[in-house]
Formats: structure tokens, C-alpha cells, sequence
């Protein structure tokens, strides 16, 4: 099972999310600062992180930039911070969910499997897209730009690039992307779809260097993929 590393500095919230977790069971190490994080990226073969945001000396952003800078292992904030600004730039970091404190263990354990679908390929044969010079390979969940290079996506960005690309020309709304990519109806206060497709617009320019804009906003409704989609 996958190894999912905690980090909080509440024991009592460490503990919960342990007893949670190993009842689901994961592999859990739990940890409380900074330093015992690092530790525990380096010395464990690590899946997920499960990441506050407040831990006393240190600040949960740093830690999240490290592990995306130098790990690439996908992580959720869990934190009581609800604050929108917070949640916006836990996203902008790379974070591929962020759940509030209280929050539904079932919820919560939904999420963490719809994180770790993402990050393997589901044992079919490949599927791969080709759209303005790009590929975009289903089954290794990696996207190639024109270069030939990899265009480094979060687990997010890309679930959401092959919902749309998938259905191009085709208007989709908030509520049917998330659907599709996270399997939960999207709370209307929620702006992680709008976050995650201008972070994924921006990659896709830098890496398109001439091409056009690949998703456009439908006012009032939500996105549209607009590139010719072929599969290869």
C-alpha cells in the first residue's frame, strides 16, 4: 500500500490522521517540524504527503516547495486555515488538494485515493492525444511538448488537460471538470479549477512558444479545449 507521510504539529491531529489512515491501510509516518520532514523525504520512499500549514517555526509553503522542487511527490495541505488566499497559493504551489479542518474522514480518504489514482498509470495500454505539436500520453500521465521534452504537471494539471482535451470543441462547467477529475460536486465558493487551468494556460504557452491560447473561458459557463485533438 501506499506510504503516506504526515506532518503536523498537533499530536492529537497526528494521531487521528494515523488511526484514520492505517485503517484504510496505508503505510503512515507521522512527523511534527521541518527537520523530521526532511528526514523523512530523504531516508523513506514516500507517496503522498499529508501537509499543515502552520507548524510553529516552520511554514507549510516552504515545505511544500521543497517537496515539488526536489522530490515531486504529490501532496495535500490538511490545515485549519480556510482562509481563500492561503488555499489559492497552496494550489499555485503545486499542492494537489487542500482540505479544512474539521474535516469527513470518508471525504478525506476519498480524496487521497483520487490523488494517488492520478500518479500511476492504471495498467492499459496507452493512450496517447497529439494536439498543436503537443502529446499526451494517458497512460504514463506525461505530457510532451513540441520540443520532445516533458512539460512537468501536477497530478491536477494533467487530470484536468485530459478531461479537456478529451472533449474538445465542447464546453465543459466547473462542476463537470471537477466531477470528472476529483469525482465530488465543487462547492461554488471553490476557485481550484479556475487556479489550475491558469497555471496550466501558463505552461502550456511557455512550453507552445507560438501557439495560440489551447483552453478558453466560456463566460458564465467555464472552459473549452479549442486545439485539434488526434489520438496517435
Amino acid at each position: 500500500m501506499p506510504h503516506i507521510l504526515v506532518v503536523d504539529d498537533e499530536e492529537l491531529i497526528r494521531g487521528l490522521l494515523e488511526r484514520i489512515l492505517k485503517r484504510d491501510g496505508y503505510e503512515v509516518t507521522s512527523v511534527a517540524d521541518g527537520p523530521s520532514f526532511r528526514n523523512a523525504m530523504q531516508s523513506q520512499n514516500i507517496d503522498l504527503v499529508l501537509l499543515d500549514v502552520r507548524l510553529g517555526r516552520d511554514h507549510g509553503f516552504d515545505l511544500a516547495r521543497e517537496a515539488r522542487e526536489q522530490y515531486k511527490t504529490p501532496l495535500i495541505f490538511v490545515t485549519g486555515d480556510s482562509d481563500m488566499t492561503d488555499k489559492v497559493t497552496g494550489l499555485e504551489l503545486g499542492a494537489e488538494d487542500y482540505i479544512t479542518k474539521p474535516f469527513d474522514q470518508r471525504e478525506l480518504l476519498a480524496r487521497i485515493r483520487v490523488v494517488l489514482r492520478r500518479q500511476k498509470p492504471d495498467g492499459q495500454e496507452a493512450r496517447k492525444l497529439a494536439f498543436s505539436g503537443f502529446v499526451l500520453d494517458l497512460g504514463a500521465h506525461e505530457l510532451l511538448g513540441p520540443d520532445g521534452g516533458s512539460v512537468e504537471l501536477t497530478g491536477m494539471e494533467l487530470s484536468i488537460l485530459a478531461c479537456l482535451a478529451q472533449r474538445p470543441r465542447q464546453a465543459l462547467s466547473r462542476d463537470d471538470i471537477s466531477q470528472v477529475v476529483s469525482g465530488r460536486v465543487r462547492d461554488r465558493r471553490d476557485r481550484t479549477i479556475d487556479v489550475v487551468v491558469s497555471k496550466l494556460r501558463r505552461k502550456l504557452e511557455q512550453a507552445g512558444q507560438d501557439n495560440p491560447d489551447l483552453i478558453q473561458t466560456v463566460r458564465g459557463v467555464g472552459y473549452k479545449f479549442m486545439a485539434e485533438v488526434a489520438p496517435v
